[in-house]
């Protein structure tokens, strides 16, 4: 036999919906809603997310991105140690990653700006992908991440991102070159980046208000675009005499 809630659990029930579930249950879904009530901690997801959305606070679209731009993070870090080693053994080697006066590594890595905390970028880059690609794992396998992580993820993302803007500013200024493998590690940093900050808000991690939560969800992508725009038009600008002079 069904069990039929109590007047205590529907009020219950109403206190933890967001403002979405709650339309929908005055619209006359209250069976849907009373069926799954969604996760007991609290968190917020809309209504009609699939089950492992509801029980580990994100859709498997981001999980998926995790791991995926994690892949091409790693990717793009291996790359970039392979090319330090190559220079530190033979220093007038040629590198993969010099394709042109433009478009050169090479310059960027034994320096102090390609070694940040005194080991090579790479290697603090491939770490940090290896994590997200884990928590990539762990939610795809429906495993709700505690608060803390979620802190830390967005932690990290901020950081990721400001270190984009930092070295890209380094590119332009001091070296006056684009190292591709760093142009893709900003690439799978930016979408992981504000996808991280619009699932962690809708969870209830960053304590925001309904409706800025739905705005940063439904923008997400919209932000990353900017961002792309902004690095493009950046990158377009400084180097307008190099383009132009390796188009004559």
């Amino acid at each position: 036999m069904a069990h039929v809630p109590t007047q205590a659990e529907v009020d219950a029930m109403i206190d933890a919906m967001s403002e979405e579930e709650l339309d929908a249950y005055l619209d006359g879904d209250s069976g849907a809603a009373c069926a799954d009530p969604g996760p007991p901690d609290g968190r917020s997801q809309p209504a009609g997310a699939q089950t492992w959305q509801r029980t580990s606070g994100a859709p498997i679209s981001y999980a998926a991105l995790l791991i995926i731009g994690s892949v091409f993070g790693i990717g793009a870090c291996w790359e970039l140690m392979v090319s330090q080693i190559s220079q530190l053994r033979q220093p007038g080697a040629g590198l993969v990653c010099d394709m042109s006066p433009l478009v050169s590594c090479g310059d960027s890595l034994n320096v102090w700006q390609g070694n940040l905390l005194g080991v090579p970028n790479s290697f603090i880059g491939a770490m940090a992908f290896a994590v997200l690609a884990l928590i990539g794992l762990l939610l795809a396998s429906g495993i709700a991440l505690p608060r803390w992580v979620w802190w830390g993820l967005v932690a990290g993302t901020v950081a990721g991102i400001g270190f984009v803007a930092w070295f890209l500013a380094v590119s332009v200024l001091v070296f006056g070159k684009l190292c591709p493998f760093c142009t893709l590690i900003w690439a799978v940093t930016i979408p992981i980046a504000t996808n991280t900050w619009a699932w962690a808000a809708q969870g209830g991690h960053l304590g925001l208000p309904s409706g800025a939560v739905h705005r940063l969800v439904a923008a997400r992508w919209w932000i990353a675009g900017a961002m792309y725009i902004a690095i493009a038009v950046i990158v377009l600008v400084a180097f307008w005499d190099g383009w132009a002079a390796m188009l004559r």
